[in-house]
């Protein structure tokens, strides 16, 4: 998991707290794994993924929920992914609310981006937004768009990306697999009802080739 390798949690009062901790707190449900491009025989050169999250009550005081998603180009994480870290931000410092993009390559982040600042505060909140990743064939691109929120209003677009040379041809090695297992509530489970991938895109150099409508549940607070 990504967050074994560098996330932590931010708490109000204790500081950052490794993520090992973190998981412990809040009763961390990952999900299974779902589906791949085995069916797609075409170079993918851009994938899109709607995400939403619920929230019930989040809580200002003690900077909770945090929660994490994270997109990779390989069924893997070994090597080129991009993550987001939620209501919290992590390198080079620890603070509380807002957003932070991070691209990273097996265990070195090599580019970051903060982006809100204020903390989640609105009750029974419901957060959407798609991530992107994209090649040319040597630029890779992560990209958050399309965002909606109360407490954050829009966001997304150019300024929310994290791109590096990588040297694909395609995306075809992407699997909703790695983002769903990789993904999940860093902290304040208790906070969120669900997090879920609900549709999934698949782009090639004449435009949309397959859509996966099929929801991913990554988290669903019973």
């Amino acid at each position: 998991m990504a967050i074994g390798k560098v996330s932590r949690c931010f708490l109000p009062g204790l500081g950052s707290l490794p993520v090992m901790t973190a998981v412990i707190c809040a009763g961390l449900f990952i999900a299974p794994p779902t589906s791949g491009l085995a069916y797609i025989d075409d170079p993918i050169l851009r994938v899109e993924e709607d995400w939403e999250v619920v929230l019930n009550e989040p809580g200002s005081a003690v900077n909770a929920p945090q929660f994490h998603t994270l997109m990779s180009p390989l069924g893997n994480i070994d090597s080129v992914y991009a993550q987001v870290t939620w209501n919290y931000r992590e390198i080079p410092d620890a603070a509380a609310g807002g957003a932070q993009i991070q691209a990273w390559n097996g265990e070195h982040v090599f580019q970051m981006k903060d982006r809100v600042s204020n903390q989640l505060s609105t009750v029974a909140e419901t957060i959407s937004w798609t991530q992107r990743l994209e090649t040319n064939g040597s630029l890779l691109r992560f990209r958050v768009v399309n965002g909606q929120s109360v407490t954050w209003g829009a966001f997304g677009g150019s300024e929310w990306n994290v791109e590096g040379t990588a040297n694909l041809a395609d995306l075809n090695g992407y699997s909703t697999d790695v983002s769903a297992t990789n993904a999940g509530i860093t902290y304040g489970s208790n906070r969120i009802d669900s997090l879920i991938i609900k549709e999934v895109r698949y782009y090639g150099a004449s435009g949309l080739i397959s859509t996966d409508s099929n929801p991913k549940v990554i988290f669903e607070n019973e």
